[in-house]
């Protein structure tokens, strides 16, 4: 697969997929309606809020790690048959926008990708159910492409799977304040969110590559492992540059209101003695009640100016232990990809940082 740069750019092609997937002839046979009238009014509820959502920027990571997996996991095992209809990468951008979509009405959001968060233009009720159907529509994608039975059934089953873990993960995140926990519970509650949704949609886009690629199992386990990893490396930059970053203050006043425990606390409450970490919860409690962060984001800043090295050396060692595992597997291929695949990855952690 080539390397394309790493920017803020639309979707254009899930955007033309949507004009597809909305045509009036693919709804009838979809909806099962043949009057014209109905077609073109179920259309026209339908479509704007999704235009509108699919329009805005964003990094395609997702979709790009789904091409270089199938690359990775081809150069280790050449399979003749294998194939990765351009559909493949944008299934895990599908899901992902959708999950933004519902996120931001759970979190109370102002704002997504450069523009009010959905809900703010058009309502919760519309972008709920917008949101909603960016969850099934890959799976009727899924159903129409060229894959031999095993290979659409293996990511059809795949894709239910990461869908719960993303919710269970979604539930943790919506339900546990940094204040109600002791401190050792702290870290495990971060990571346990993170796995189950930053690092399942990551983990999903590695395994889609790979099954495309008739990937025997350890492969596909390696490459599923690196994504779940390069999920949690990111989400920790995110995570610590909201904290650090005055440009992004926003988003870290909305973490804090919300009283979300998140890496920063994580690594708090395994470096401070009980006394500090108990008044930081003291102050996270203040700042759920009143939403007055100032004092709170301060003293996070203090103590967290240390932790810059903590993502990178997450990241870091996913990168190594793909090589470890399938390094020696069509070696120079393989490095080559690899090398492609870590310069992608090491580009995104100064657009999350």
């Amino acid at each position: 697969m080539s390397a394309h740069p790493i920017n803020e750019t639309p979707v254009p092609a899930l955007r033309a997929m949507l004009d597809e997937q909305l045509d009036t002839r693919e709804l009838s046979r979809v909806l099962g309606l043949d009057d014209q009238a109905a077609l073109l009014l179920a259309r026209r509820v339908l479509q704007p809020p999704l235009a509108d959502m699919l329009a805005r920027p964003g990094k395609e990571v997702r979709a790009r790690l789904v091409e270089h997996s199938f690359a990775v996991a081809r150069a280790v095992a050449p399979c003749t048959c294998a194939r990765l209809p351009e559909e493949v990468p944008l299934l895990v951008e599908m899901l992902h926008a959708g999950s933004l979509v519902v996120d931001d009405i759970e979190d109370e959001a102002v704002s997504r990708r450069g523009a009010p968060a959905l809900h703010r233009t058009w309502g919760i009720p519309i972008a709920l159910n917008a949101g909603n159907w960016l969850y099934f529509w890959p799976f009727l994608v899924l159903g129409s492409l060229p894959l031999d039975r095993g290979t659409s059934l293996a990511m059809h089953r795949r894709m239910s799977t990461t869908m719960v873990r993303c919710h269970q993960g979604q539930a943790l995140d919506l339900a546990v304040r940094i204040h109600d926990l002791s401190q050792h519970e702290v870290a495990t509650a971060v990571d346990a969110t993170t796995r189950l949704k930053t690092g399942a949609l990551m983990e999903l886009s590695c395994t889609l590559g790979a099954i495309a690629a008739h990937a025997a199992p350890p492969t596909e386990r390696a490459l599923a492992t690196f994504g779940r990893e390069i999920g949690v490396a990111l989400q920790m930059f995110d995570d610590l540059g909201c904290v650090l970053s005055p440009a992004r203050r926003g988003k870290a006043e909305e973490d804090l209101v919300a009283a979300r425990p998140t890496w920063p606390w994580a690594w708090l409450a395994r470096s401070l003695d009980e006394t500090t970490f108990k008044s930081l919860q003291r102050q996270a409690s203040i700042a759920h009640a009143t939403g007055r962060t100032d004092a709170l984001l301060e003293s996070l800043r203090m103590h967290c100016d240390s932790f810059r090295r903590k993502p990178r050396e997450h990241l870091s060692a996913a990168i190594a232990g793909l090589r470890n595992s399938i390094g020696d597997h069509a070696p120079h291929a393989v490095a080559a990809l690899i090398t492609s695949l870590e310069r992608d990855v090491r580009m995104l952690e100064h657009a999350y940082a």
